[in-house]
Formats: C-alpha cells, structure tokens, sequence
C-alpha cells in the first residue's frame, strides 16, 4: 500500500510539470524581464501542438485599443521546452500589416519591437509559431515611458 501511494503521489507531480513552463510564472518571468523604462499595459498568450501537414498554421487573434502619440513596445517570449518560436504581427484596418518580430527580409528574428503610434484606434496582433510547431508563447504589450 505503501508503495502504491508514493507511486500516485510521483505521477501527481509529472503530470503537472509536462505544462509548468506554459502558466502564470511564465507570463510573470516574460513580463518582469522588461526593465523599469516600461510599463506593463496587457499581454496574449497562445499554446499550440504542432499543425498536421496539409493544414493551416494555428493563430490566435486579439484586437487592442492604442492611443496616437504612445510609443510601445511589444515583447516576445518563447517556452523554451517546446520548439515553436512565436511571430508576432501588428496591424490595423488603415494600414494593414504595421510590423512584428520578424524582419520579413531576413527572416531575422527579435525578442522585441517597438510602435509610436500615429491614430488613435483598433489595432490586431496575430501570433502563431514559425513553421506551425508546437509552442507556447506571450505578448507582452508595454508603454515606453521615457
């Protein structure tokens, strides 16, 4: 009997660790990360398994209100357990696609970017993972304070 309730308890603590790296502490680490020049305003998580070939990539889709004349800075943080990294793109009706973590010419990719925002107005971020691998990633939407 002994045996069997240290067995359970060892399956207990396994079956959590397998998402510890995709919770709050993860979203708390990716926020903490930014220095004291910014101002945590929100931030979008998403968590995918790996797309199935012949399918479209998983994205998550959030719209956000942004002021004209705030300069922000959009923060990418990627569980390093899983392989997917995290694309971020901005966009808003008017202007279509504004930026994100890749340089579409290089295919460089960046922990953060900035925006100033030049309207008042809803603004889209899309996130998926590269390549349609699996992941869990945050958004971390921050003002620029100085």
């Amino acid at each position: 009997m002994k045996h069997f309730f240290l067995i359970c308890l060892a399956l207990l603590m396994f079956a959590g660790h397998s998402y510890a790296q995709c919770d709050q502490a993860f979203i708390d680490k990716c926020s903490s990360a930014n220095g004291a020049a910014v101002k945590y305003v929100k931030h979008f998580r998403i968590r995918f398994t790996e797309a199935m070939k012949g399918k479209s990539v998983s994205e998550g889709k959030f719209s956000v209100m942004l002021s004209k004349g705030s300069h922000y800075r959009f923060y990418v943080c990627n569980d390093e357990s899983k392989p997917g990294h995290t694309v971020v793109e901005l966009s808003s009706d008017a202007a279509g696609k504004i930026g994100g973590n890749i340089n579409p010419t290089t295919g460089a990719e960046y922990p953060a970017f900035d925006y100033i925002c030049q309207k008042t107005g809803p603004y889209y971020l899309k996130m998926f993972f590269k390549d349609g691998k699996e992941g869990c990633g945050v958004c971390v939407m921050t003002l620029v304070t100085n």
